[in-house]
């Protein structure tokens, strides 16, 4: 049976989840006394505290936490090889994150942490060592910090496979005995040092070796990556990036003209987007097709090459606003400007006014670039639709003028950029009811349609299983009653679901199952996904809140739904 009751506690608002109860008598009496142990030495008059004891206190302890999490990564080697997470979904970083509630990043790191630095299992049951055993041996003791720790990793990780196993446990023998007696920044140079000694010409492959007994070829470049990192309160985010020279080239050749001081200016609307003319104004460069009125990273006006020039543009065709072409008809010498006069003072004008720092234009750049190449409608579809940037905002913060949007990717844009980016797109207007459920939108096929994907993004923002934070383009279109059972593809029995997530939905054990809450819940329209029973016996419906935060900040009253005690899809 499923219970969608959805109620104080369930859909993980109201309560943290209560500690859980070990079985083992003594195992039990023991972990309560290092409990105890902490909540007493917690409960201690710091104040009256020397700052002697102080430091001391801070040394010992940070000792005991770094002996914890050393031995604790045996634990989850022996609960990972024991099937002991397979109650929850996912594979084995999502279920660490569900287990200790932490992100499936650093749940991952966790795990790759315990599979090189944690006792492991045989094949007979037998106990084998860490494949870093000094690291482990002094990460126990608490002499290591999690930076050296990364760092030795990062040292045997690149090291190559034809080094010998003597060599190797020398190796981290010397590591570790300079390691606990280092900082880690004064640790880096020692480890950059035994590198070389043991890697002298630097990486490369042993597979990579011919038939001929020719010396091994020198490793390709680096992965080459780009990274976004997480979107922060203030809407920024940072990343890193390790590009290749073909990109690098692209870059430089974007920015050399795009991130000049005075070009693509958001602060002053009437920088210069593009000079066609430079030098004594001769040449113009080649015109890209484009099918988009935007403002363009080539051209930003609306020249028909006849002189008909928009208000205020400088399209570079040597005609003024207003102004007819010049057909030679007129011999009278009336002593006409030099354009390229013009053009030089505007473009040192534009740059005065400037006040942006060289990576400020090359981020401008960048932006330009980007959205002439979605608004060129050359990158085709992705799940049905269009692959472009797409905003979903309130009606009353639209009004308000502040306040976030959301995009399909997940992320949050302000308001004001958010009018912006709509002065130049096709709009969508989505209606819901005062119960927060879209208007009804049915179809008589199995996969749904791009209007119906716009009303999903609207209204679950992205995956709606609990806690996951996968965007709605990275979605699949998810029937509640599943096609083949009868379910119809209407709105109101579709939600999102990511790729992995969508994959856990079924009848058999272990399965997923998902309903709908009714217009008395106090999350009405949202999907209930019911556990497995392993996880929770009463299958009690969860509600994912990560794409609705304000949920969390404001949670709405509760309404008596006697209804969704009652399951509405057979377990």
């Amino acid at each position: 049976m499923l219970s969608g009751d959805g109620g104080s506690g369930v859909d993980g608002i109201d309560v943290v989840p209560p500690a859980p109860d070990v079985s083992d008598p003594d195992l039990s009496a023991f972990v309560e006394r290092v409990e105890s142990a902490v909540a007493e030495l917690a409960r201690q008059a710091s104040v009256s505290w020397t700052n002697a004891d102080r430091r001391a206190v801070i040394q010992r302890m940070e000792t005991v936490t770094r002996s914890l999490s050393a031995y604790s990564y045996t634990w989850l080697n022996e609960l990972i090889a024991q099937h002991g997470l397979d109650v929850y979904p996912g594979s084995v970083p999502s279920s660490v994150a569900w287990m200790l509630r932490i992100t499936p990043r650093a749940a991952g790191a966790r795990v790759r942490l315990a599979a090189q630095l944690g006792d492991r299992t045989s094949l007979s049951g037998g106990v084998l060592a860490p494949l870093l055993p000094r690291t482990a041996e002094a990460l126990r003791a608490g002499l290591l910090d999690a930076k050296h720790v990364q760092m030795i990793r990062e040292f045997f990780r690149h090291l190559p496979s034809s080094v010998d196993p003597q060599t190797r446990d020398l190796a981290e023998q010397q590591l570790v005995e300079q390691a606990v007696k280092l900082r880690p920044d004064d640790f880096a140079p020692v480890v950059a040092c035994l590198d070389a000694m043991l890697n002298p010409d630097g990486d490369h492959d042993d597979d990579d070796d011919d038939d001929d007994g020719n010396p091994p070829k020198p490793r390709k470049r680096r992965d080459a990556f780009f990274y976004l990192g997480e979107q922060g309160v203030d809407g920024m985010s940072e990343g890193k990036f390790c590009v290749d020279p073909e990109l690098r080239a692209y870059l430089e050749a974007l920015f050399s003209k795009a991130a000049k001081p005075g070009v693509n200016n958001p602060a002053d609307p009437t920088s210069i987007v593009h000079d066609e003319t430079e030098g004594d104004g001769s040449a113009t460069a080649p015109q890209p097709e484009s099918t988009s009125n935007d403002a363009r990273l080539w051209d930003n006006t609306g020249c028909d090459g006849e002189g008909e020039c928009g208000e205020g543009a400088d399209c570079g065709c040597g005609t003024e606003s207003g102004d007819t072409p010049d057909t030679g008809d007129d011999d009278s010498d009336t002593g006409v400007d030099d354009p390229a006069a013009d053009k030089t003072a505007t473009r040192d004008a534009a740059a005065a006014r400037d006040l942006r720092t060289q990576n400020e234009r090359r981020h401008d750049a960048l932006k330009l670039a980007l959205r002439q190449v979605l608004a060129s409608g050359t990158l085709g579809t992705h799940r049905g639709l269009p692959v472009t940037a797409i905003v979903t905002m309130s009606l009353k913060d639209l009004e308000a003028g502040c306040g976030y949007a959301k995009t399909a990717t997940g992320s949050r844009v302000s308001i004001r950029d958010a009018i912006r980016m709509a002065s130049h797109a096709h709009h969508y207007l989505t209606i819901f009811d005062d119960d927060g459920r879209a208007l009804y939108l049915g179809r008589s096929k199995r996969i749904a349609s791009a209007d119906q994907r716009i009303v999903l993004i609207a209204r679950d923002r992205g995956c709606s299983f609990p806690s996951c934070t996968r965007p709605a383009t990275w979605c699949q279109a998810h029937h509640l009653t599943d096609w083949i059972d009868g379910g119809n593809t209407d709105i109101d029995g579709l939600t999102f679901g990511c790729d992995m997530h969508h994959a856990l939905v079924g009848t058999g054990p272990g399965k997923w199952s998902t309903t709908k809450t009714t217009a008395a819940h106090r999350y009405p329209g949202r999907t209930l996904w019911h556990p497995p029973a392993g996880m929770d016996p009463r299958r009690r419906g969860l509600i994912n809140h990560a794409h609705h935060p304000e949920e969390v900040l404001y949670p709405p009253d509760q309404h008596d739904d006697t209804g969704d005690e009652e399951p509405r899809q057979p377990a």
